[in-house]
Parts: structure tokens; sequence; C-alpha cells
């Protein structure tokens, strides 16, 4: 039973991320989970519940400010959570205050879901100055998961990690009705090979 609680998600949402993780476990694709744009640690909380219903070994990668969401730039319509765009900070790399979970109140989610952090690694700071790092030390990935709102938040991830998913692995995209995450995810994967469950989009490779 899965006691992982919805935060910036329905149960729907929460569910496919679960059943995601599952199937891509049961069929032994190779890789990690990655998601970029944690918050609360709810879909994190989904793949981990998968990992320990399954006895597998899995690493998660946790990619968050765990500050909250930056400045939109020029590339987004709006600031997400607030409304219309400070022109005067466009893409700055500092909190909005949007979607602001630390990461000890992500472990203290995890505590309470009844998850362990056994390889889960929290990678904090802006996808910026981490996700090129890190990526260095990537191999495979199995699922990738997208959650950063921005355009610069999603083209990041995709620039520096889309290369590594393997075949048969998945992108979910939660963010694909906001302008500036569609426009960045069309940078990398044609349009026509986007397919939906409910309002998440996903790409399997």
């Amino acid at each position: 039973m899965m006691l992982v609680q919805p935060v910036y998600s329905t149960e729907e949402t929460l569910n496919f991320t679960y059943k995601v993780s599952n199937d891509l476990i049961k069929q032994n694709i190779e890789g990690c989970f990655i998601e970029c744009g944690v918050a609360a640690g709810s879909q994190i909380g989904a793949m981990k519940q998968a990992i320990m219903d399954n006895n597998s070994d899995k690493i998660i990668y946790a990619f968050d400010s765990y500050e909250g969401i930056p400045f939109a730039s020029k590339h987004d319509y709006d600031q997400p959570g607030i409304g219309e765009k400070d022109l005067t900070k466009l893409g700055l790399l500092k909190t909005t205050g949007v979607s602001s979970h630390s990461l000890e109140s992500v472990i203290e989610n995890f505590n309470r879901w009844k998850l362990n952090t056994d390889n889960v690694k929290f990678i904090k700071g802006w996808f910026q100055d981490t996700v090129k790092v890190k990526a260095k030390e990537i191999k495979d990935i199995a699922l990738l998961r997208l959650d950063g709102d921005l355009y610069e938040s999603t083209l990041v991830p995709l620039k520096y990690l889309f290369k590594k998913v393997v075949k048969g692995g998945y992108v979910i995209i939660d963010d694909y009705s906001l302008p500036g995450c569609r426009k960045a995810v069309l940078k990398y994967i044609d349009e026509s090979e986007i397919k939906f469950h409910h309002d998440i989009a996903y790409f399997i490779k």
C-alpha cells in the first residue's frame, strides 16, 4: 500500500509515476530514476515505493534547489504560482518562494510515508549549477521526470540528461501545458511522439 500523498499533483499523477517506475523495474530496463523539480517529494516517493516493493537497488537522483522556483525568463509566458513576470529579474537564479520545500522537509515526508532514503541522491542547487556536473557520473537513465515549470529548468536537464535515457525508458513532462516548458521539450522531442496520460505528457524512447 502506498502511503505517499500527492502534493502539487493529483492521485492519478502519483499513481502514473508509480506504475511507470514499477513497470520499468519489472521489465529490467537499465538505468536510474531522476526527477528534476522535487518540491515536497511526492513523485520521488512514488518511485521509491516501486523500488522498495520490488526489492530493487535502483538509484534515484532528486534534483531541486530546495528553495523554490527561480524567476521566469523571456521564454516563459508568466511566473508559475504568481502570475505576471518580473521583467527586472528575468532568468534570475533566486527563489520566488513558490513551491519552496527544504531538503529536510522532503526527508521528513519520506519518513512519514514509511520510505527509506537508501540510494536516493538529493542534489541541492539550481539546475544550471548541478545538472551538468552530476550528469558526468550518470550512465543510463530509465526514467527522467521533468517538473521544473520553466523553460530553462526544463531545457538544462534535457540538454545533459536526455541522451542518457535508454531505449524503452520514459521521459515524463509534468508542465507540458506551460508554454516555456513546452518550447524546451520540443527542442528534443518531436511533438508527434508525445503521449498523454490525463494531463501529464510523456515520451517513450
